[in-house]
């Protein structure tokens, strides 16, 4: 149960930081954040198809140098809490990035 929990408690901080207006849903939003450097952290779903990811990697590291931090959902899972399915988050606030990124295993490397 403590992974549900954690899980559960993601859910949460995502849903308050979307509450808050900052978090970002698509890549397409995600990139403009990255090229308006207003992004600081991308979460990217667990099933991203390949190209994407590394569409999404290029950006943040051309762009706004963000980390990009894998969730541990799918994008379905995703859709259900946030009504839209998508592969890609952006969060524009740098308190909830850190407190997210305490949460999550450490950035792939790019």
């Amino acid at each position: 149960m403590p992974e549900q929990n954690h899980e559960q408690a993601l859910i949460s901080l995502l849903t308050m930081c979307r509450k808050a207006g900052r978090l970002l849903i698509g890549f397409d939003a995600a990139a403009d954040a990255l090229k308006a450097k207003q992004a600081k952290l991308i979460l990217i779903s667990t099933d991203i198809s390949p190209k994407t990811e590394k569409e999404v990697r290029f950006h943040a590291g051309k762009n706004g140098a963000a980390a990009v931090c894998r969730l541990p959902f799918e994008m379905e899972t995703l859709a259900h809490y946030f009504r839209k399915r998508t592969g890609v988050l952006c969060v524009t606030d740098e308190g909830f990035a850190a407190k997210l990124k305490t949460m999550l295993p450490p950035p792939d490397a790019t």
